[in-house]
């Protein structure tokens, strides 16, 4: 039986006995696996270690059942596997900073879904001693190739090298694109890297990093589905985030050949979490354009700036909510209109008023960016355990900036349109 398939055996047990004392033993039984491989799949599966998992999901079943009952707490909280409505309480405050009986009457929802995923790359979490390193940097021209062309100069300048190597994207300057490298310090190979093609020569010394690691073949297409799947997938859902220090790749050498990579992602353990919302709308619109097929979303944004830049300048001065929908292909982007701002379109613009109607909807919002259909995916399945029913609209996705003259300041939230009555 595969790990993945034996793993989803020992969630299924943790979530029978969730109102329970589990003895993590027997959730490694279910799976026919040994407790120290629970722990390391819980890790690469999840992001979470198996006692965090379990602490979240009995919280957010609990205050569903808060939210969504009027069962006492007391009976809640045996319910949920507490050993008293005291430790109901201190849990509800220490996540949400609400009692109970301020939660139910809120519009924040706290959600931590069941993993039923399928995990398709094995991640580890571990406290790496990274050596003291010499950081080098290499500018070319293109970007294309230019990791192979960092590599190939370092090697025809240390061809016997056989220690760790380390690299990374570096920050473009003056019209260069840049790649960094970094091999074990040795005074010897700072003399050879001295006056070379490499550049900004700095020594790094050893140091101790917590990071999430991904093992991946030496070949350019799926070192980019890795970095998606560590990034943008596994690290938004986990219990962590990333530190200051940079990502990296550590490349595994026979001779000058890399054989495979393995990426790093400092971490550290998160402090916020994704926030879901009851919100009421008066309704929002949006000038937008639709397009499809390559660079759809791309080509989409231009088409709404560069019509605002000619006629409407005035909507980019005041512009601080962009919104997003794709569906299959099709991508449609817009900027918001204010209230009772009326822009009139040429028929040949290929623009249109997009309006998303006044009415309740589930937010789900977010301080960082990733897969736009991971975050609808979860906002669907808090919307079906939470009792009620999407509308028909499409699920969009808003990007406003938060601080004027920031362009970083940026939150992401997905919005969706819910019906009036629940289940």
């Amino acid at each position: 039986m595969p790990g993945s398939a034996r793993f989803r055996q020992s969630i299924a047990f943790i979530e029978e006995h969730l109102h329970e004392e589990i003895p993590l033993e027997q959730a490694a039984q279910a799976g026919y696996t040994s407790l120290m491989q629970l722990y390391r799949d819980f890790y690469s599966y999840t992001g979470h270690s198996v006692k965090e998992y379990i602490r979240k999901r009995r919280l957010s079943v609990a205050l569903g059942m808060i939210r969504s009952t009027q069962r006492p707490l007391t009976e809640i909280a045996y319910a949920c596997g507490y050993s008293s409505q005291q430790a109901l309480c201190k849990y509800v405050k220490s996540a949400t900073r609400l009692t109970p009986l301020a939660y139910q009457k809120s519009t924040a929802c706290y959600f931590f879904p069941r993993f039923d995923s399928e995990a398709v790359r094995q991640v580890t979490v571990s406290t790496e001693i990274l050596p003291a390193t010499i950081h080098m940097k290499f500018y070319s021209t293109r970007h294309g190739g230019i990791e192979q062309q960092a590599l190939e100069s370092l090697y025809a300048l240390l061809p016997a090298y056989q220690s760790r190597l380390f690299g990374r994207d570096g920050q473009p300057q003056g019209g260069l694109f840049c790649y960094e490298l970094a091999v074990e310090h040795d005074p010897a190979l700072m003399h050879s890297l001295t006056g070379s093609i490499f550049r900004e020569l700095e020594v790094v010394p050893e140091r101790s990093l917590t990071c999430a690691k991904l093992a991946v073949r030496s070949d350019e297409a799926e070192i980019g589905l890795a970095w998606d799947y560590l990034v943008l997938k596994w690290l938004r859902t986990s219990m962590f985030e990333q530190d200051e220090e940079c990502y990296g790749e550590e490349y595994i050498r026979k001779g000058c050949e890399v054989k495979k990579l393995i990426l790093y992602v400092p971490v550290r353990k998160r402090t916020d979490y994704d926030k879901i919302s009851m919100s009421w709308s008066e309704g929002l619109e949006f000038l937008a354009a639709s397009r499809e097929g390559e660079q759809a979303e791309e080509a989409a944004a231009a088409a709404v700036m560069n019509y605002c830049s000619r006629y409407h300048p005035e909507v980019l001065r005041t512009a601080s909510m962009f919104c997003v929908i794709q569906h299959g292909g099709r991508y449609t982007c817009g900027v918001r209109l204010e209230r009772g701002q009326a822009i009139a379109l040429a028929e040949d613009s290929g623009l249109q008023i997009l309006q998303a109607p006044a009415g309740r909807y589930a937010v789900l919002e977010s301080s960082s960016y990733g897969d736009r259909g991971m975050f609808i995916a979860l906002l669907e399945r808090w919307v079906r355990e939470n009792g009620w029913s999407r509308e028909g609209a499409l699920a969009f996705t808003i990007y406003e900036t938060v601080a004027p003259g920031r362009p970083d300041a940026i939150t992401m939230s997905v919005w969706m349109k819910l019906k009036d009555v629940k289940k």
